[in-house]
C-alpha cells in the first residue's frame, strides 16, 4: 500500500512538469561509401601533426604555422589567403574555401580551429613538448589535444574531401585563427570586425569546444558532448592599496589581508548548483545509457525533487560542477613586498576568472562582486566581458555530428554540452551562425587532465578516429 501511495505521489509530482525529451533525433545517414581510408593517410597526418607540434606557436608566431598549413594546400591545387591585423603581422590567420560542385543555396560550413598554444615549461614534462616525439603508440607534446591535433585532422579531411571529388552542395572553408588562447582579438574578433564579407553564405562551424569521453561520467559509458552553448565570461582585475608596514607589527586593515578575505567571500558566493534547460538534454543523455532508478532521475532532472538526488556525483565531479554552477578561481596573485618577509606590501593585487551559466549577464554580476569589495576597500575592474551563448539543438549539423559518430562506434551516445570555457564559436555566434565544438576522439579521465596542463598527447588510435569521423561529417552535409 505504502508503495503504491509513493509511486502515486510521484506521477503527481511528474504530471506537473513538462517531460525532458531526447534532444537527439534519428538522423538518416548515406551509406559509408566514402569513409577515409586510415590505412592511405596515417603517415601523412602522424607528419602533419608532428611538424606542427614542433612550431613553438605560444600565445604568438602563428604565422609560421600557417605558411606550412599553406604549402600543404597549395601541392594540391587549394588556394589559401593570409590575413593579419595591421601592426601584428606575425598573428596570422588562414583560409582556404572547396566551392560547390554546382551553384547552391545550402549554407556554408566552416571547419574552425586556432593556431596558438598555451606555454609548456618542459621541465615539468617527461617528453620534450615541443619535438612531436612519437613514443608507446602516442605524438607527445604541446597542441597535440588543444588544438593542433583538430588542424591535422581537419587537414586531412579537407584534403581527403577533394581528392575523392565528391560533389559538394555547399562550400567548405579551412579556417585557422590566431590568438584563441588569449581572448582571440587578433583572430576571431578581428576577421569578424575588418571582414565579415569573408562568412558570407555561410551558416555552420564546426570547431573546437568539447571532446568525447570514455568511462568518465559514468563508468563504462562512451559519450560525445558536442558543445553547442557555452558559459560567459567575467575576467576582473583586482587590487587592494594601503600603506607599506612591517610585519612584526601588522595593522587590522593592510592590503594582502584585504584582499584574502575579499576572495574567500567571492569564492564561497554564489555556489548553488543549477541544472538548467542548457544542461537538462545532456542529463537525458546520460539517462539514456544508465541503470534504473538512476536512469529515471538523469531523464527527470527538471523536476526539484529528483534533481537533488544529483548534486552529490555533481560536486564530486570537476567537468559536472563546471557545467551547473558559476565558477569562480583566483588565476593570479601579486603583491610588491620584495624579497624580505618583514614588509607589508603596499599593494595586492590578484586576477579572478568568473565563468557564467545561461542567464547570468558578466556587467550585473560584476555589480554583486563588487558590493563585496566595498566592504574590504577593494578595487574591482573588468579586464573582459562575453555574455553566455547557444546554438540550436535541431540543427542539420549538430544532429549529422551526433548520428556519425555514435554509428561510427557502437553503444556510445551522444549529448549536448554547454562548455565551461570560451571558443572563438562564441564569436561567430553572434553574427547567427549555427557553431558547435566536438574534437571526436574518446579521451579518459587522466587525458582529459593533460589539457593545458603537463604531458599533453594524442593516441594514434584517436587521431584516426577523429580524422574518419570528421571526414564522414563533410561527406554526410554534402
Amino acid at each position: 500500500m505504502f508503495a503504491s501511495r509513493t509511486f502515486l505521489h510521484l506521477c503527481s509530482i511528474l504530471f506537473l512538469f513538462q517531460c525532458v525529451t531526447s534532444p537527439i533525433k534519428n538522423t538518416p545517414l548515406k551509406e559509408e561509401s566514402h569513409i577515409l581510408s586510415w590505412d592511405k593517410r596515417e603517415s601523412e597526418a602522424v607528419k602533419i601533426l608532428t611538424d606542427l607540434i614542433r612550431i613553438k606557436s605560444v600565445r604568438g608566431n602563428e604565422k609560421r604555422v600557417a605558411e606550412y598549413i599553406r604549402s600543404i594546400f597549395e601541392k594540391e591545387g587549394i588556394k589559401t589567403k593570409l590575413i593579419s591585423e595591421p601592426g601584428f603581422p606575425d598573428r596570422v590567420n588562414l583560409i582556404a574555401e572547396l566551392e560547390p560542385s554546382v551553384p547552391s543555396s545550402e549554407k556554408g560550413l566552416i571547419l574552425g580551429n586556432h593556431l596558438d598554444v598555451v606555454e609548456a615549461d618542459p621541465k615539468e614534462w617527461t617528453e620534450d613538448p615541443f619535438a612531436g616525439i612519437i613514443k608507446d603508440g602516442r605524438i607527445h607534446g604541446r597542441g597535440a589535444l588543444d588544438c593542433k591535433g583538430l588542424i591535422a585532422m581537419q587537414i586531412i579531411s579537407f584534403l581527403e574531401l577533394k581528392r575523392s571529388a565528391v560533389p559538394l552542395k555547399r562550400k567548405i572553408m579551412f579556417l585557422s585563427m590566431a590568438d584563441e588562447e588569449s581572448g582571440s582579438e587578433r583572430g576571431a574578433r578581428f576577421l569578424l570586425r575588418a571582414h565579415p564579407e569573408l562568412f558570407k553564405g555561410y551558416g555552420y562551424m564546426l570547431n573546437e569546444g568539447s571532446f568525447g569521453t570514455r568511462d568518465v561520467a559514468i563508468p563504462g559509458s562512451i559519450i560525445f558532448n558536442i558543445q553547442y552553448a557555452e558559459k560567459g565570461n567575467l575576467w576582473l582585475n583586482v587590487k587592494a592599496k594601503g600603506d607599506q608596514g612591517h610585519g612584526s607589527t601588522p595593522s587590522q586593515n593592510y592590503p594582502s589581508l584585504r584582499l584574502l578575505k575579499f576572495l574567500t567571500e567571492v569564492l564561497e558566493y554564489d555556489s548553488e548548483i543549477r541544472i538548467s534547460e542548457e544542461t537538462q538534454g545532456f542529463f537525458y543523455q546520460l539517462g539514456t545509457i544508465s541503470r534504473f532508478p538512476n536512469s529515471f532521475i538523469l531523464k527527470n532532472s527538471n523536476i526539484p525533487i529528483l534533481r537533488r538526488l544529483l548534486y552529490g556525483p555533481i560536486r564530486a565531479s570537476r567537468q559536472l560542477s563546471a557545467i551547473t554552477r558559476n565558477t569562480k578561481a583566483v588565476s593570479g596573485l601579486k603583491t610588491e613586498e620584495g624579497k624580505g618577509h618583514n614588509v607589508l606590501s603596499s599593494l595586492a593585487e590578484a586576477k579572478l576568472d568568473v565563468r557564467l551559466l545561461p542567464g547570468f549577464e558578466p556587467l550585473e554580476y560584476l555589480k554583486e562582486i563588487q558590493k563585496i569589495a566595498e566592504k574590504y576597500e577593494v578595487e574591482v575592474e573588468p579586464a573582459s566581458t562575453v555574455s553566455s551563448d547557444k546554438s540550436k539543438l535541431d540543427s542539420i549539423l549538430f544532429q549529422t555530428v551526433a548520428s556519425v559518430a555514435t554509428r561510427k562506434i557502437p553503444g556510445s551516445v551522444a549529448a549536448p554540452f554547454i562548455s565551461p570555457g570560451k571558443t572563438d564559436n562564441a564569436y561567430f555566434r553572434q553574427i547567427g551562425m549555427e557553431c558547435y565544438g566536438l574534437i571526436p576522439v574518446l579521451l579518459n579521465e587522466k587525458e582529459l587532465t593533460m589539457l593545458h596542463a603537463k604531458n599533453e598527447s594524442i593516441s594514434l588510435e584517436n587521431l584516426k578516429l577523429g580524422t574518419q569521423i570528421l571526414f564522414e561529417i563533410l561527406h554526410q552535409m554534402n
